[in-house]
């Protein structure tokens, strides 16, 4: 057991949005780690300036960063990330937080083992679902949920990052994955780092959710796919129709299909695609990575 006094060369972020004082129930329980981070930041997406005040009064020590746009949970993390001071980073939403007192020495030790772990997958339980046995289990995964995962700042930095969406379903964390595979680092689920995600995530069928994960896929394919690859990528944005409407999401269907040609002009000058060798590599390599879910298949797990 680590002193009371050691502190963890980690900095925590948390993006939050207009969820009132939900975020302070998961500071207390990372602050009840040991050790603890060394630095915590909190992102509040679309400030009104009041939460702030409130997170000042009841955390002190914790940093806060504020937008007044609305950059989504991703924009948010990017934030954190490239305030971050320490050279690690973990993230949470602000109802998700680390099971196990010892979760960051954990992170610690498992990237000083493993040199080429540009980002880690913790094991995520949800309200209603029995908490995962701990376990030594390492694999290789091809992404990560952003709700518990931690991350190598150096790595990040190596990236574009995250894009501001504020409803990011099917692209926020498999886009940073896919820049992390083109810089050569790899991610790993781990069996010892567990975190509760406080939700039953019934907000998975809301037609603005099931609209803007349709035009996530063919924004995604834009942004990092090059012209040759764009046939098979009308048919994973095919594919994800598809699974709306057998999943019986007609809510939300028709908006996404018609706002995609919309949404792929507001982002036309961030396109910056990577090579057809290296995204047919990063998607060949999905099936022997043992992925938790196809490319576009809905990321239940996602925050």
């Amino acid at each position: 057991m680590q002193s009371s006094s050691h502190v963890a060369p980690i900095t925590v972020g948390i993006p939050t949005y207009c969820r009132g004082e939900l975020v302070f129930k998961t500071l207390d329980r990372v602050l009840a780690c040991n050790p603890k981070p060394a630095e915590i930041i909190v992102h509040v997406d679309a400030s009104d300036g009041i939460l702030e005040q409130r997170l000042k009064a009841a955390f002190p020590t914790v940093h806060i960063l504020s937008s007044q746009i609305r950059r989504g949970p991703g924009g948010g993390r990017h934030q954190c990330l490239l305030a971050a001071s320490q050279p690690f980073f973990a993230s949470f939403d602000d109802d998700s937080w680390p099971v196990d007192e010892d979760y960051f020495q954990l992170i610690i030790d498992h990237f000083a083992k493993f040199k080429g772990d540009g980002a880690l997958e913790a094991t995520i339980f949800h309200q209603n679902q029995k908490c995962p046995e701990l376990t030594n289990e390492v694999r290789p995964i091809s992404s990560y949920t952003g709700c518990g995962h931690a991350m190598r700042v150096e790595a990040y930095r190596q990236i574009i990052g995250y894009i501001d969406r504020a409803i990011p379903y099917g692209i926020e964390e498999t886009d940073v994955s896919l820049q992390l595979f083109a810089k050569g680092w790899q991610i790993q689920e781990c069996g010892n780092l567990r975190v509760y995600h406080d939700t039953r995530l019934t907000h998975h069928v809301r037609a603005d959710i099931t609209a803007s994960t349709i035009a996530n896929a063919a924004l995604f394919c834009w942004l990092r796919y090059p012209l040759r690859l764009w046939p098979y990528a009308l048919l994973q944005y095919g594919h994800v129709i598809y699974f709306m409407f057998c999943q019986r999401r007609f809510s939300g269907l028709l908006e996404g299909i018609l706002q995609t040609p919309l949404i792929i002009w507001q982002y036309r000058h961030q396109r910056a695609a990577l090579s057809y060798k290296i995204v047919v590599s990063y998607l060949r390599s999905r099936p022997r990575l043992r992925s938790s879910r196809p490319i576009f298949e809905e990321p239940m797990n996602e925050c």
